[in-house]
């Protein structure tokens, strides 16, 4: 009884939308298409699998359209010297990355270019001069 009450447990768990989740960056971001977008911040979401940040950006219209800027766990943008007061709601800023697949309104970080002017990189690697 208690090996099933066990399986059940687990069968759950893997099966929850929490533990499916997380996706190959291929699933939702081009290899091959990048892209660079500037807007203001108006939601940061420092949490696992990936930090998230949500844009306003004006689009080709004029019109105000929300992006989803995502990146590193945590976990290794902590690692890269980053923590989450390093992009802040608010704040205006321009990112170059792999753009989302099928015209979403994606964009996975690659680098963030601050309202100071520093440029900062997921990854903790310095921009190239």
């Amino acid at each position: 009884m208690r090996i099933r009450a066990s399986f059940a447990v687990l069968a759950f768990a893997a099966l929850s939308p929490e533990a499916r989740a997380h996706h190959s960056f291929a699933a939702e971001f081009s290899y091959d298409e990048s892209g660079t977008i500037t807007g203001t911040v108006v939601e940061v979401l420092f949490v696992n699998p990936h930090a998230r940040y949500f844009m306003a950006i004006k689009d080709e219209n004029g019109k105000e359209v929300l992006w989803d800027a995502q990146t590193r766990s945590p976990n290794a943008l902590a690692a890269a010297g980053w923590s989450k007061d390093t992009i802040r709601v608010g704040e205006q800023i321009t990112i170059e990355g792999n753009l989302g697949r099928e015209g979403t309104r994606k964009i996975w970080i690659r680098e963030v270019r601050l309202p100071s002017g520093e440029v900062v990189r997921p990854t903790g690697e310095p921009p190239p001069p």
